[in-house]
């Protein structure tokens, strides 16, 4: 198995309110998939979309994950939230360096 990253860059009317309700995902996240969820990372792209990347341990759990999510209760707070979607990918992580 290797690591997979989830890649959605998406359009959001509120990126504060969306941050906001960042911190429950995550730990729901964490809750129901354990050490399968590797961490998350959100950022402001230049044209003002948002782009969510989220590291799972296999692409069987990023798959489910994406399946899951945006239809829990538990998470609508943050999915709600998110407008049009411009682009969802899964990619096997070849190469990770950090300082």
């Amino acid at each position: 198995m290797s690591t997979t990253v989830e890649y959605v860059r998406f359009a959001c009317a509120d990126p504060g309110r969306l941050a906001a309700h960042r911190d429950t995902l995550i730990s729901l996240l964490r809750e129901r998939y354990g050490s399968d969820f590797v961490g998350a990372h959100l950022a402001r792209c230049e044209d003002g979309s948002l782009l969510d990347l989220i590291l799972w341990a296999s692409p069987e759990a990023a798959e489910r994950a994406a399946r899951e999510m945006p239809g829990d209760p538990a998470a609508a707070g943050f999915f709600g939230l998110i407008g049009e979607v411009h682009e969802m990918r899964h990619a096997e992580i070849l190469h990770s360096a950090q300082q």
